[in-house]
């Protein structure tokens, strides 16, 4: 008798465990203001790199720091940069879809 009771119980938790499984997945919208506020931030982004990148060329260019820790620091700034720029082209393919 009690083992029926577990088996019961056992199968019931798994049933609500399960259950969203089940159900279709919902698509995840932004409202207008987060993909305002999101491609903002992006445009902030990308211009403080931008920014970095033209303050290393010139800490280069008088000496600050070494050819070779421009050109680390320059390519990571240009590929965050670049992951801005490609991040708000694929929210701009979102909002035209």
């Amino acid at each position: 008798m009690e083992n029926a009771i577990l088996l019961i119980i056992v199968i019931l938790l798994l049933a609500y465990t399960l259950l969203p499984l089940a159900k279709p997945a919902e698509l995840l919208v932004l409202d207008e203001g987060a993909q305002a506020r999101r491609r903002k931030e992006l445009e902030q982004e990308k211009r403080n790199n931008l920014k970095a990148i033209k303050d290393i060329d010139f800490e280069l260019a008088t000496g600050k720091i070494s050819e070779e820790d421009h050109q680390e620091l320059r390519t990571l700034f240009s590929l965050k940069a670049a992951d801005a720029i490609e991040a708000q082209k694929q929210l701009s393919e979102e909002k035209n879809d």
